[in-house]
């Protein structure tokens, strides 16, 4: 909430001013025709003038702009409310919302009588990061309309969430970590999905045992379950480059790709982290809950904050940041050489990665023999860039696949290695 104690800087208003412009023509009149008469015209001006101006004008007032939330997604109407509060002098006041960059309003301008006033509008923010509101213009006149003044107040900043899609069923990683999780792996352990049977051991609780199959084959046999035990994700965003046109650029896809699988991993009870590429170089190490979906998306919402330059490397992340045999899923328009170097040296560390490719096509015009050819190459160099990723084990997807909410494109082709490890 923004409270501001106002000074009231108070002007003629436009009521005062068409009587003392009409009390100059009469009087200019009566001075260019020599006729005093013509005074009389004037009279009514001058005594409504001498009157009115002299009417009491508070000295400051109090305006209240209050977001009810500070946090919200794209294209989430937020209601913003404000209020005002002079002392006695003002007899109306006018409010209007003039929105921020990237965000929309319902465009009302409210009006009330009397010193006080209380209103709202609908924002909508149409892109993630951090925006301002926008600021509250407040009109007071005084009681008899004789002066006016307007102030401005600014309201609080948004910080705007992508909108996250969850899936109902996330795909498990090669490689699970040796903790309790949501998905099923090929170590026998406690849990509840059969895995089969074996001979029975002294030691072994007799609540497992078969006894149908034990009494098929004449020996004790027991019940095998498959252990359940939780993932380790890692998002990895290419921000070196951020190509396209506002609001549906590479970076902003790839932050709302990330803030899906983030939230799907996340609440199927898996560790998810991030690491950022760009303009420096963020990371945050793997954990589980809900307010760590809150920390990845704050990190992610970095993506473009600073002008500088650091080249992408994972030599200069901290163990922790990468974990062993943690899925990658790298969010990038695959332009950058040492990103593609990058990701070649995650397979060689033995991790599972999937390249998401954010760059398309649909925008781009070829008005010569010389574009077509240059298209062509182009299309040639990050065919050969795929295909050398293809060749060591990484997978790259076109965004088109992503952007339906599924995360189904994280299958790795059915390929499954060693888990527990």
């Amino acid at each position: 909430m923004t409270a501001v104690t106002q000074d009231l800087t108070w002007v003629p208003s436009p009521l005062t001013r068409r009587l003392a412009t009409g009390a100059v023509l009469a009087l200019g009149a009566a001075a260019l025709v020599h006729r005093p008469t013509l005074v009389v015209f004037a009279a009514p001006f001058l005594v409504a003038l001498a009157v009115w101006v002299r009417e009491t004008r508070t000295a400051t007032a109090e305006v209240t702009v209050d977001l009810p939330t500070l946090r919200t997604t794209e294209q989430q109407a937020v209601p913003l409310e404000t209020s005002t509060d002079g002392s006695a002098g003002i007899g109306s006041w006018r409010l209007l919302l003039r929105p921020g960059r990237f965000v929309e309003s319902d465009g009302a301008v409210l009006v009330a009588l009397g010193d006080r006033a209380t209103g709202g509008w609908q924002v909508t923010p149409t892109r993630w990061g951090w925006w301002s509101a926008g600021s509250v213009v407040a009109v007071a006149r005084s009681e008899r309309r004789a002066w006016m003044t307007e102030t401005s107040t600014p309201a609080p900043e948004l910080t705007v969430y992508p909108p996250a899609t969850s899936a109902a069923r996330v795909p498990a990683p090669p490689h699970l970590r040796s903790r309790l999780g949501p998905h099923v792996s090929r170590v026998p352990g406690a849990g509840v999905e059969f895995a089969g049977i074996r001979e029975y051991h002294p030691g072994d609780p007799t609540r497992r045992v078969n006894w149908l199959a034990s009494s098929r084959g004449g020996s004790l046999v027991i019940n095998e379950f498959a252990q359940e035990r939780m993932a380790d994700v890692v998002l990895l965003i290419d921000g070196v480059h951020d190509l396209g046109e506002p609001g549906e650029t590479t970076v902003d896809r790839s932050v709302r790709g990330a803030s899906s699988v983030a939230q799907a991993y996340l609440m199927s009870a898996d560790r998810v982290g991030v690491v950022a590429f760009g303009s420096s170089l963020r990371w945050l190490a793997p954990t589980t809950g809900t307010r760590h979906f809150y920390r990845i998306v704050e990190t992610l919402l970095q993506a473009r904050q600073a002008r500088t330059y650091v080249h992408p490397s994972i030599d200069r992340l901290p163990l922790v940041a990468l974990p062993s045999g943690a899925l990658v899923v790298c969010f990038s328009p695959l332009v950058d050489d040492l990103v593609v170097q990058a990701l070649q040296a995650l397979r060689e560390r033995a991790h599972p990665v999937v390249v998401v490719d954010m760059l398309a096509e649909h925008g781009i015009t070829v008005r010569s023999a010389d574009d077509e050819l240059a298209l062509r190459v182009w299309r040639l160099t990050r065919a050969a860039t795929q295909s050398s990723l293809a060749s060591i084990g990484v997978r790259v997807v076109p965004y088109a696949e992503v952007s339906g909410g599924t995360l189904g494109w994280l299958r790795l082709g059915g390929e499954r290695t060693p888990v527990g490890r």
